[in-house]
């Protein structure tokens, strides 16, 4: 008989796991199927399904070349082609036939962009959630920060819109540093039969330090907000599918386990809300 488990008093959000193409859009698209699914943080919707596990549990549909949640709505093309929508791919492949008008954009940003935000908003009141996590995965090797050439990512980074340490830099921090320090001891006792000393196995707001997602709804929430990446390599194999082995499932499958350990034992400790520096006299 399978125990059922305790729900984890947190909030879990997916905004780039989904591969949906509106109809109105698909002839236009120029990528294939596996195109769509790798330029969006790939098999998200089944490594991270933590349906029925979490007290509030959230999933964007709509692939994040249709519209990127982590976006504020009025980063558009041309001037940012990696925007609210896109025009290439982050490797560079032209997305579109014909680039979406800004009514089409408007209309996006209506049907997926608006009730998404909402839907969190409302979730992160619940007053059973804790802690919210906006949950992503990462290249194994992707752009570095200020240069050309890429670098070799860690195995997971934790950020709070803060510096290195967790400490809050330019702003104010989403997640206090205490608690960032604490989730990333418990990932590296958790996850450290995965360490290959080649690249720090758990980082902090490096090489990200939290999108639009934790900083809009962390500046308006009562709880923390951490947005986590896991590099790819730890699951998704060198040549990949639209969709994931049966072996690969069973990956994912523990790699979320360990999470919910991770997650649960974190919440069990004494979770201190955001400090808002500006009150502070």
């Amino acid at each position: 008989m399978t125990t059922r488990r305790k729900k984890l008093p947190a909030l879990i959000s997916v905004p780039h796991g989904g591969t949906f193409i509106p109809e109105h859009l698909r002839s236009r698209c120029l990528l294939t199927d596996l195109d769509v699914a790798l330029d969006g943080d790939t098999w998200t919707k089944q490594l991270f399904n933590f349906r029925g596990l979490t007290e509030e549990f959230l999933v964007m549909e709509a692939a994040r070349i249709v519209v990127d949640l982590n976006r504020e709505p009025t980063d558009r093309p041309p001037e940012n082609p990696d925007g609210v929508v896109k025009t290439l791919t982050v490797t560079g492949k032209r997305i579109w036939e014909e680039d979406l008008t800004a009514s089409e954009t408007d209309e996006l940003i209506h049907q997926w962009y608006e009730p998404y935000h909402e839907q969190l908003m409302n979730a992160s009141l619940n007053p059973a959630v804790k802690i919210a996590f906006d949950c992503h995965t990462m290249l194994d090797v992707g752009p570095a920060k200020g240069k050309r050439e890429w670098e070799a990512r860690p195995l997971f980074c934790i950020s709070n819109r803060g510096i290195t340490g967790g400490e809050a830099g330019g702003e104010t921090v989403t997640a206090e540093p205490e608690l960032m320090q604490r989730l990333k001891e418990l990932l590296e006792e958790t996850f450290v039969e995965e360490a290959d000393h080649t690249v720090p196995l758990v980082a902090v707001n490096e090489p990200f330090f939290g999108g639009f997602i934790t900083r809009s709804h962390g500046k308006r929430s009562d709880i923390p907000w951490i947005q986590l990446e896991i590099n790819r390599r730890l699951y998704l194999p060198e040549t990949a599918g639209v969709l994931p082995s049966e072996a690969e499932v069973m990956r994912m499958n523990m790699l979320r386990n360990k999470l919910y350990e991770v997650f649960m034992q974190l919440t069990a400790e004494e979770v201190p809300a955001p400090v808002d520096e500006k009150s502070i006299s």
